[in-house]
């Protein structure tokens, strides 16, 4: 089915936002709310689990919390995204925020419980329980985490944005003269390209601001009825969920982030980044992700073409070339429009780049695209 989808590439970068009451959110007296991006309006949904203090969605589109059943007792729970219900899934920790992590699995931050009281980044399987410790972050007041475009992203409620290495753990601040606004809750990235942190709590207003990854700063949206304290938000509707490594293009990784309204009769955007200006690149569709040409993926490309540590993470079952950006470093972009026979589908993305690099080209981590 996929070549279909082909069909109605527009020939520029297309943009569209959600509709209203666009975003999931748990709270921590245990109501689960649909909350409107734009304006912050909020409207109940349904009871999940009095002690909510996390929101995460794996790739598969389950939705997870956790709920704080005592001090020293945790649990992961499972949230039903048309009834705000939640059910126990598994014995758990003091989880503060989730984001996406490969093979259904979890990103989270465990809240610090020995001196110097560090927040640690940790894996999460929240079907079993299973939370694997990655390493400390080096902060104390960590309450929201997302991946975001292909970095993962950390809000400590009085240094503001930090940015953590998923292989150790190691959070750091890239504006250090920027903080606040405190005590807020999540870090959510929106499909329209948005970074959005929202929540609060008796500290604190519930708030939603839009967050400008480029200087940290936040900027209020709206501010949210205080008798719900939201710990979590996540999107609604589709999801684009990275996977795998990009290598080195002209300027850095190639890191491929999609974005757009990801349902039938939405608009999708595939960017990626750092490139060399004015040069051919190509945006592969797949259907399948462990096998091409009779050979398994990923298949690194190192000893077929001579790149540096660059890797096929899907199947070429259609593709088409585009040009970069005239200014370096440049993105390789495209958008196309999702028909409504595409509502249910999940299908992959890459990007690969012509560039003056090792081999003469660059390749993205790839994307598992869910329509819904």
């Amino acid at each position: 089915m996929l070549p279909r989808v082909l069909v109605p590439f527009a020939a520029a970068l297309l943009t569209a936002g959600l509709a209203a009451q666009d975003l999931l959110g748990v709270t921590w007296n245990g109501a689960t709310v649909l909350i409107d991006s734009h304006t912050a309006g909020v409207t109940p949904l349904g009871m999940g689990l009095f002690g909510q203090n996390a929101l995460g969605r794996t790739g598969d589109g389950q939705y997870w919390s956790t709920q704080r059943v005592s001090t020293t007792y945790y649990q992961y729970t499972r949230i039903d995204p048309t009834t705000g219900s939640a059910s126990y899934a598994s014995y758990g920790s003091d989880i503060r925020d989730f984001a996406t992590a490969p093979g259904n699995r979890l990103y989270g931050i465990r809240n610090g419980t020995v001196n110097p009281y560090e927040d640690w980044l940790v894996l999460v399987d929240p079907a079993t329980g299973v939370t694997t410790s990655i390493g400390s972050t080096g902060y104390t007041d960590i309450q929201g985490l997302v991946v975001h475009l292909g970095v993962l992203y950390a809000w400590d409620v009085f240094a503001g944005l930090l940015v953590v290495d998923p292989a150790t753990g190691a959070a750091v601040d890239p504006f250090p003269n920027v903080s606040g606004p405190a005590y807020q809750q999540s870090l959510c990235s929106h499909p329209d390209g948005r970074l959005l942190l929202g929540g609060g709590d008796s500290n604190g207003p519930d708030q939603l601001f839009s967050l400008d990854v480029g200087t940290g700063v936040a900027t209020l949206i709206g501010t949210m009825p205080a008798i719900y304290d939201i710990r979590g938000i996540e999107p609604l509707g589709g999801f684009a969920v990275p996977f795998g490594q990009p290598c080195q293009g002209t300027y850095g990784p190639t890191y491929l982030g999609v974005t757009g309204a990801l349902h039938g009769g939405g608009q999708l955007q595939s960017v990626s980044i750092n490139h060399a200006a004015n040069t051919v690149g190509a945006v592969i569709l797949g259907l399948d992700t462990t096998t091409y040409g009779g050979a398994p993926l990923p298949r690194l490309l190192d000893p077929l073409v001579g790149t540096n540590n660059c890797s096929l993470f899907v199947a070429i079952d259609a593709s088409l070339f585009v040009v970069t950006g005239p200014t370096g470093p440049a993105t390789l972009q495209y958008g196309f429009s999702l028909p409504a026979w595409t509502t249910g589908v999940t299908f992959h993305l890459q990007h690969a780049c012509f560039e003056p690099v090792a081999g003469n080209s660059s390749w993205s981590n790839g994307v598992t695209v869910n329509v819904q």
